[in-house]
């Protein structure tokens, strides 16, 4: 394979999985997450079944991992190449926006996957009562979306962050 070809096909995997993952965090955190809130028990069966039922959740982390991947192998080769590449504007913005992305897949895996097991938990506790939940499993239920909620939004933001330095990186 030319190492034309094989950037080509990094570049598209990288856009590709980048552009799902950017926009599932984005309308996670600023869209489906707040309705969820507004909507009490119904909504938590809808993201329950949107994250675990309809795979959403592995199909994000799948996303995140490829762009990750396919990125640090174009910045190894261009790296690579020589002529201080890494120290120049190029290099070093982009260089960031792979860190904000790295910081972002790890928040968004490791910690709200924390988050999303203890309100599976709590859900299921709740469940299985048979009864409404009680005003203490209201309390922490609230907490535990909350603490989501704001975990998504700075992934969202570090991804754009990550965005804005991808789509500016040349130009610099």
């Amino acid at each position: 394979m030319s190492s034309n070809l094989l950037m080509v096909g990094l570049r598209l995997i990288h856009i590709i999985c980048g552009a799902f993952w950017v926009g599932g965090a984005l309308s996670v955190a600023f869209f489906i997450l707040p309705a969820q809130r507004a909507i009490g028990q119904p909504g938590m069966l809808f993201v329950r079944q949107l994250m675990m039922g309809q795979k959403f959740r592995s199909f994000m982390i799948g996303a995140a991992v490829l762009t990750i991947l396919s990125g640090l192998m174009m910045y190894i080769r261009y790296a690579m190449a020589g002529g201080g590449w890494t120290q120049s504007n190029t290099g070093i913005v982009l260089g960031v926006g792979a860190v904000a992305a790295i910081v972002a897949v790890g928040i968004g895996t490791g910690y709200t996957g924390k988050i999303g097991q203890k309100m599976l938990e709590l859900g299921g506790a709740i469940q299985a009562s048979g009864g409404p939940p009680t005003d203490a499993q209201k309390a922490e239920m609230e907490v535990l979306q909350g603490k989501m909620q704001s975990a998504f939004r700075i992934v969202a933001s570090l991804l754009l962050i990550a965005v804005a330095a991808m789509a500016s990186a040349r130009y610099l």
